[in-house]
């Protein structure tokens, strides 16, 4: 697995959901099938242009501007011209 750098850019409570908008600091064009989440693992959500949009049933106790734990399964290689 490697790290991806990302960081919480908004949480909002919506009913009795928890609504988090996390932006992916690299460049990263694997699906969202393909991230590997920290401790408490979202409920659902989506990837789109680096931003992913994260609903959560429990509160993750995240706040705006913190780092947030995001790895992404594939791994990087170099590629021998």
């Amino acid at each position: 697995m490697t790290t991806l750098p990302a960081r919480v850019i908004a949480v909002e409570k919506r009913g009795d959901q928890h609504h988090v908008i996390v932006q992916i600091g690299a460049k990263y064009r694997g699906s969202f099938n393909t991230l590997a989440f920290g401790e408490i693992k979202p409920y659902s959500g989506f990837l789109k242009d680096g931003r992913l949009d994260l609903i959560y049933f429990r509160d993750p106790g995240l706040n705006v501007g913190d780092e947030f734990p995001l790895w992404t399964l594939h791994q990087r290689t170099s590629k021998k011209l």
